[in-house]
């Protein structure tokens, strides 16, 4: 399986005091490992019979989308 890597690159933008001091950044759109993308799994009833059951990690979807807060501060 593939891997995608990104770079983020970071500087602190124009701030004020007692202004915001925090950066949030969304990357979408990524598979799911648990479910390798599908949004579920395979799963057997107490018949043996096959039916799908959705992910528990993605919800069905089979995508994830990743949150990036960054928060500055003054250095110690």
């Amino acid at each position: 399986m593939s891997k995608e890597r990104r770079m983020i690159e970071i500087t602190p933008g124009r701030m004020s005091p007692g202004g915001r001091m925090t950066d949030r950044i969304e990357s979408r759109g990524h598979s799911c490992p648990y479910c390798q993308g599908n949004g579920y799994h395979w799963q057997e009833d107490e018949w043996q019979e096959r039916y799908k059951k959705e992910c528990p990690i993605c919800k069905g979807s089979g995508r994830l989308d990743a949150v990036i807060t960054v928060e500055w501060k003054a250095e110690e």
